[in-house]
């Protein structure tokens, strides 16, 4: 088709044109004069004006139906154009009158998209008003086509209507001679060379004239395969080249093409700016986020500064409760549980760890229980600060707390829990349970010793009661009452050396137990934080959304300007 280069141009231009239109959309940006509707934008959409004259039987509609190889116009000896004909592209064929003599038809026809045809009935019809509406097309014609028959080139009706147009067909005209097929080249030579001298003499230059023949034309376009030896012999190839030329180079369309290209770079330069605008904002955004983060690890740093007073308080609640278990070990003890325990299993070192690690574990929860009611409290009293911050210097909505996107009373219950537990299992690290039946391993040999003594020796003083070894029966009797009182008395002074053995280890494990759940702690303590900046992660998850948004805005920016800039290469 006619003007490839042209339309392959303004087919990019297009593109270029609605992709900036959608990028400038997608930011929302308002752009006057650069939506699906503005003049200049639809200009660049216009279909190329063909205006085909000539007198009545000339040719035109021959010649029109040779150029887009179909059967446009009807072709008869007769005249068939009885109205100005005006063909456009439509979805669907059909005809519109809008005058007496003039007549919109609409043909699903590729080419009509690009080309719109004037068919005019001749210049010499004899219809009222065929010349004026074909006058009123001159000025937005892009080419005017005046087809001469071979026979008779010269109706004074032609040549008188291009006489009183000169200027408005000054550069946009050609002369076409038809039914070349009737003369020999030496006699087509002929006739040419008079046209042009006419035609200087009328209008002031000599447009380029073109013998063709209509018939061969349509005969080669429509044998299959295509017939490239009539087509050349046509005289169509020269008319097409020329027409391609005057679509490639017309001025007012190419500068259509400048001004739509101007219009655009106006628009990626205000896209540009506002990307830059965009990403400026989102950096400063961040920022304040990181702000507001480093204030976090300054309230956590803060209340780390006072764990010196809660390393003390854990190790108290430990003391406190371990002289609990003091109690119990003081009551195993007596002299009638120490010899129960000589008899039977001991579990008094089981029962006291168990008894120890239950109480400070349940003493260690109710603390934390206040310590995480105080990190509620601080956090709650910081998010509530920085909200409005948050809506004004980020304008985001803050996530919501405890139902919303995190929720901090379980975080509070993980953080009382963790404690406990760690509580338990500090006392069990202690080893209290091991070092204490190493103890009470050792006081029970020592009575059992004594238990066993007494009892030998009174076996042999009942043996020698029984012998009638009266005397020395009652001083093994005595032996072993001397054994028992001993006994009793290593029993009792036993159990307080061990009651006071475990009175000192509980102390020296004070500090121990402190260490061991400050750790804890800190961990506890720093997670509850952690989960508290998933507030501001949240935030920033959306701020980082919205920059991997520009990336490929900021690509397709970029990717719209070379395409511009090779357009405009081409301009």
């Amino acid at each position: 088709m006619f003007g490839e280069q042209y339309f392959a141009t303004r087919k990019k231009l297009g593109v270029v044109v609605h992709n900036t239109r959608e990028l400038a959309r997608n930011l929302g940006l308002e752009i006057a004069g650069f939506s699906e509707e503005s003049e200049l934008l639809e200009g660049l959409e216009n279909p190329f004006l063909f205006v085909v004259s000539g007198e009545v039987n000339a040719g035109k509609s021959t010649l029109i139906n040779g150029l887009f190889g179909e059967e446009l116009c009807k072709v008869n000896v007769l005249p068939e154009t009885e109205r100005v004909l005006w063909y456009r592209f439509g979805e669907e064929e059909h005809n519109e009158e809008i005058t007496e003599i003039l007549e919109e038809r609409y043909r699903p026809i590729d080419f009509l998209s690009d080309f719109n045809i004037v068919d005019t009935p001749g210049t010499n019809s004899v219809v009222r008003g065929h010349q004026t509406i074909t006058e009123s097309f001159l000025p937005v014609a892009d080419l005017v086509l005046f087809v001469f028959p071979v026979s008779n080139p010269w109706g004074a009706a032609t040549w008188d209507f291009i006489e009183r147009f000169p200027e408005e067909l000054k550069g946009k005209v050609a002369f076409v001679l038809q039914q070349k097929d009737l003369r020999d080249e030496n006699e087509l030579a002929i006739i040419i060379e008079h046209m042009r001298e006419l035609a200087r003499q009328k209008m002031g230059e000599a447009p380029d004239v073109f013998a063709v023949s209509g018939k061969m034309a349509m005969e080669a376009k429509l044998r299959h395969p295509f017939e490239g030896r009539i087509w050349k012999k046509s005289g169509y190839p020269e008319l097409e080249s020329f027409i391609s030329r005057i679509v490639t180079n017309s001025p007012s369309r190419r500068q259509v093409l400048r001004e739509v290209r101007d219009v655009t770079s106006k628009v990626l330069r205000r896209i540009e700016n506002e990307i830059d605008s965009s990403s400026d904002s989102l950096a400063r955004k961040m920022r304040v986020v990181c702000d507001l983060e480093l204030e976090i690890d300054h309230h956590r740093d803060a209340y780390g500064s006072e764990f010196e007073e809660k390393l003390t308080s854990l190790g108290e609640i430990f003391l406190a409760e371990g002289e609990k278990s003091q109690e119990v070990l003081r009551e195993k003890m007596a002299v009638w549980a120490s010899l129960k325990s000589l008899f039977r299993r001991d579990e008094t070192p089981s029962e006291i760890e168990k008894s120890l690690s239950s109480t400070v574990e349940s003493a260690i929860g109710v603390m934390t229980e206040d310590e995480a009611e105080e990190l509620r409290k601080l956090c709650g009293k910081h998010w509530s600060e920085i909200c409005p911050r948050i809506v004004e210097e980020v304008e985001l909505e803050p996530p919501q707390v405890d139902g919303g996107e995190v929720n901090q009373g379980g975080a509070r219950q993980h953080f009382v829990r963790r404690m406990a537990r760690a509580a338990r299992k500090s006392v069990v690290k202690l080893k209290m349970r091991s070092l204490l039946e190493m103890q009470l391993d050792s006081r029970r040999r020592v009575l059992q010793r004594f238990v066993v003594g007494t009892l030998l020796a009174l076996s042999l003083g009942g043996g020698l009661g029984a012998a009638g070894l009266h005397p020395y029966s009652w001083i093994a009797i005595s032996v072993a009452f001397v054994l028992g009182a001993l006994g009793i008395v290593q029993a009792q002074g036993s159990g307080v050396e061990l009651v006071k053995w475990f009175q000192e280890r509980l102390q020296r494990s004070e500090e121990v137990f402190a260490e061991m759940l400050s750790m804890e702690y800190r961990e506890g303590v720093r997670d509850y934080f952690k989960e508290y900046g998933v507030l501001f992660e949240i935030v920033r998850r959306q701020l980082i959304k919205s920059k991997a948004e520009i990336k490929p805005r900021q690509k397709e920016w970029n990717e719209l300007f070379l395409e511009l800039k090779a357009i405009e290469q081409e301009l």
